[in-house]
């Protein structure tokens, strides 16, 4: 190795000890720029599937929320309907027992009950 910086440093036309060092120090730039490029594309690439795993999980998930709560709302909308139903039910029992009623009222004879003359007097009396 050392043999081949000697070449590339004579090639250059640069001194031999100081053209040494400068190549090692270029070697060296480009290793560790290299290493530094290759490790950012790896994180790049890790952060990359990372974010798409973490999208398709919180898409799932959203999912699986929307159909409970359709699912919830569809169970409350069967509850309401149930409920209108029996009221529904519950008014045409009550018009039925107030038809009955008036119905009631009407066989009556229309002769109110006679009270004895003393008695209303009396009730008069007190002011009723």
């Amino acid at each position: 190795m050392g043999l081949i910086i000697g070449w590339i440093a004579t090639r250059t036309g640069l001194g031999s000890l100081i053209a040494s060092l400068i190549v090692y120090a270029a070697i060296a730039v480009f290793a560790v720029g290299a290493l530094l490029g290759y490790g950012h594309h790896k994180y790049s690439e890790g952060r990359a599937v990372g974010a798409s795993t973490e999208r398709a999980a919180w898409v799932a998930q959203r999912e699986e929320d929307k159909a409970k709560q359709l699912a919830k709302a569809a169970a409350d909308q069967r509850k309401i309907d149930a409920i209108e139903a029996d009221n529904q039910a519950l008014q045409g029992q009550i018009a039925e027992t107030q038809n009955a009623l008036e119905d009631a009222i009407r066989a009556q004879p229309t002769n109110p009950p006679a009270i004895p003359r003393s008695v209303a007097r009396a009730i008069n009396g007190v002011g009723r």
